[in-house]
């Protein structure tokens, strides 16, 4: 199993078909979804196998493009989902989903950090975006949090977001 990278208190890793139970607790509260293209559509059972799959088999090795389960560290307890999605060439976008048990205790912006600053040391990338719908005060606040600056609001995947980004430094 790949390790992606660990914060002081979280590891990120490649999936394992154990994931799924404790990926779908997190992934089927509709809360998570509040401000995502799947508001109304939680993740079912089937889907979160299907998507744990699909990672196994995608087998990401570099920080420029991968999805890892998000864990926490000494309990062994799968918290969450993170990732740089494929968005503009060499510019992927962050994306993380944490469970609510773990909201407001700082994970996203550990993880957001650490993601960025470890992308960045390891890959040729020369930004990385940061997408959040605009009355998403919480995930705009942890894009600043992590460095990145507000673009301003566009249309994205059919709905208005507020844009924002990071340079890579050794660019």
């Amino acid at each position: 199993m790949h390790l992606y990278f660990e914060t002081e208190r979280l590891i990120v890793r490649q999936y394992t078909l154990n994931d799924v139970d404790q990926l779908f607790q997190v992934m089927s509260d509709v809360r998570v979804h509040t401000y995502t293209k799947d508001r109304n559509n939680p993740w079912d059972e089937r889907r979160t196998e299907d998507y744990v799959r699909y990672m196994i088999k995608r087998d990401f090795k570099t920080l420029d493009c991968f999805h890892g389960a998000v864990v926490k560290k000494g309990a062994d307890q799968l918290i969450g989902l993170c990732g740089l999605n494929p968005y503009k060439e060499n510019e992927p976008e962050i994306e993380f989903k944490i469970g609510v048990a773990y909201w407001g205790k700082g994970y996203a912006t550990e993880l957001g950090k650490q993601m960025i600053q470890d992308a960045f040391a390891a890959t040729d990338i020369k930004g990385i975006y940061g997408m959040a719908q605009p009355e998403n005060t919480a995930s705009r606040r942890v894009l600043e949090k992590i460095g990145m600056k507000y673009l301003g609001n566009q249309i994205f995947r059919n709905c208005e977001d507020s844009f924002y980004y990071v340079a890579n430094s050794r660019h």
